[in-house]
């Protein structure tokens, strides 16, 4: 197995479960928080921070004016990984291999995420995928 760069669980955490916590709340929210305070520590690439542009600009139009300090607050304690040295092909919808392929590159230990598509995966490559619930039910 992997060492973790940090003692702190690293994680992936899905642009669905992003959006969730910022409008809505709940356990996303939690997971949220828990990165905020600094006791997860999430790794991202430029694919997600752009999907997540993306889907705020297309579906919540009222948070649109926050994105810029929403993005520097996540690129400011975030650890960004580079995507093509080590291409996934694992996922059932090909749109969400950069979350699978992004928690490899930054040896991540799960990926929190919503979507059918990875979480009937379970597990991939020692990378736990599992919901939001799931995720703070490990950390109690």
């Amino acid at each position: 197995m992997r060492e973790p760069i940090s003692s702190r669980p690293q994680v992936v955490i899905d642009t669905n479960v992003w959006i969730s916590g910022i409008v809505f709340g709940g356990a996303p929210k939690r997971v949220l928080e828990l990165f905020i305070d600094g006791s997860i520590v999430v790794v991202i690439s430029e694919e997600i921070l752009s999907e997540l542009r993306r889907k705020i600009n297309q579906k919540f139009p009222l948070f649109v004016p926050q994105l810029p300090f929403l993005e520097a607050s996540i690129r400011e304690k975030v650890l960004i990984v580079r995507l093509g040295a080590q291409p996934v092909a694992a996922s059932r919808d090909k749109d969400d291999d950069k979350f699978i392929e992004t928690a490899v590159a930054g040896r991540a230990g799960y990926i929190v995420s919503g979507d059918k598509d990875l979480l009937v995966l379970k597990v991939y490559k020692n990378v736990k995928i599992v919901k939001p619930a799931e995720f703070l039910a490990t950390l109690a």
